[in-house]
Order: structure tokens, then sequence, then C-alpha cells
């Protein structure tokens, strides 16, 4: 019931952005469980983090929806079962069949065994591999017409669970982003704020902890409505643009790798 694309353009590039919680596939199978309308998946969902993570050679974007199954959640939490695992909404409207949750978690292990054998693949090339470990949030919690949530950033880079010995090197990247301007003022990039990374981020730099960088990337929704979902397409493709000349240019000067 998982459905991902997996998209390697360039192996000779170690980098792979990922989008897991981009998707809003729902199983026809599953809608007549399901307690939470469109409208509201939608939102907690991470809608257009395809389109940044598709600006490099490599990556993977998953096109399930998070309220079937969420891989950036350990598996024992990776199927909502009740209301406090999803942000109050009722995940179901009566009980999901254990026959189900069983072909969910199998499938839950299955992707992570499919990115276990592709981050394998790329390491017999490269010595070390960054992982952009993509994301998007709502600020704007109590409602679209009410003030924004206190410290927000643009752009929020997650590195708790990397070790300390990288944290200069993100630091680096953090500066490039900062020196970057939309709509004449420049952007709020800021390290462990509100966010620090979640299951994919936490489980790749713990087994490949000397052979890899995995971020954790969120995105405030500064281009979209958080509330319709609508998308602001100046500011999506400014922040497209940013992002990418940011990373293109943190790899330069980093590793000396051009990025294309």
């Amino acid at each position: 019931m998982i459905y991902s694309e997996w998209h390697f353009g360039n192996d000779n590039i170690p980098i792979l952005a990922t989008a897991i919680h981009n998707g809003h596939y729902f199983p026809l199978e599953l809608v007549k469980f399901c307690g939470v309308d469109e409208k509201d998946r939608l939102r907690e969902e991470d809608p257009y983090t395809s389109e940044f993570a598709s600006l490099f050679p490599n990556y993977v974007v998953n096109y399930t929806s998070r309220f079937v199954v969420d891989l950036n959640r350990p598996i024992e939490k990776a199927v909502y079962l009740k209301p406090e695992d999803c942000w109050g909404l009722v995940p179901w409207l009566k009980p999901l069949p254990e026959e189900y949750i069983t072909t969910l978690y199998e499938d839950y292990n299955a992707w992570y065994t499919l990115l276990n054998y592709q981050i394998e693949r790329m390491l017999k090339t490269h010595p070390f591999l960054i992982v952009l470990d993509l994301h998007s949030y709502n600020y704007l919690r109590n409602g679209p017409e009410t003030e924004p949530e206190q410290n927000t950033p643009d752009i929020i880079i997650g590195r708790s669970n990397l070790k300390s010995d990288y944290y200069p090197l993100i630091d680096s990247l953090r500066d490039i982003i900062r020196n970057k301007t939309i709509h004449n003022r420049s952007l709020d990039c800021q390290l462990d704020v509100k966010f620090t990374g979640g299951n994919l981020s936490q489980w790749l730099n713990a087994h490949y902890s000397d052979q890899l960088i995995c971020l954790a990337i969120e995105f405030k929704k500064i281009f979209m409505d958080e509330w319709t979902g609508e998308l602001d397409y100046d500011i999506f493709h400014q922040l497209q643009a940013i992002f990418k000349e940011a990373i293109s240019s943190w790899f330069l000067n980093a590793f000396n790798i051009k990025l294309g």
C-alpha cells in the first residue's frame, strides 16, 4: 500500500533527497474506515515537497498519505490508531482490521529494506553520502486569520541526532541559507527548532553514522495556504531556486562537488 518513486538520475553525485510525507493517496480498501476527511489529511501532509526533492538528481518521493502509514515514525507508531497519534484527529471510524495493520507493517519494513539496499548501493561508489529528508510544517495552527505561532523559521535544519563532529558543517549550510533573500527579506534559517528529525533521519544517522549525514529539513508553509492547500507559485519557485542554489553552494564549498 506504500507507493513511492525511486529516481536515480546520477549515481556519480553522493546525494539523495526524500519526501516521505508528500503523499495524499489513500487505498480504496481503507477509505471506508478513514475518520479524517481529505481536507484535514492534506493539511497535515507535506504537499509539494516532491518538487523540492526532484531538484536533485537522486530522490525518493512517497505518494501514500502518512494517515495510511507514517514512514517517519518507528514501526510500532507508524499506523495511527488513536487521536493522540495524529493531532487530535480520529484516524479511523471503526477499528482497522488486524490484517490491514499487518499488511501496512509489512509494507513499512519492505520500504526500509529497499532504502537500506539503495544506500548500500550508493556507498559502494561513494565514501560518504548526504541525505536531505524534506518536510514542511504549519504555522497557523489556530486558524487562517490568526497570528502565526512564535519562533517559526522559514527553514529548520534538524541536526540533533547527528554526531557533534558534523555540527560546523551544518552551521555552514545554515549560514548560506541565511544569506539568501525572498521578497526583499533575509530567510530565517535555524537549527533544531520545533523539529529535530523523525524516524528516517534517526535511523539513517544511527546505522550509517560514519558514512552519511541525513538532515531533516522543514520548510515553513509560506509557499502555500496551509488551510486550503493553494500554492503561491511566486514564492514557491523562489524558494525552490534559493534552496537548490544553497545546497549546490554548500556541496561545492564543503565537498568540492558540483551538483550540476
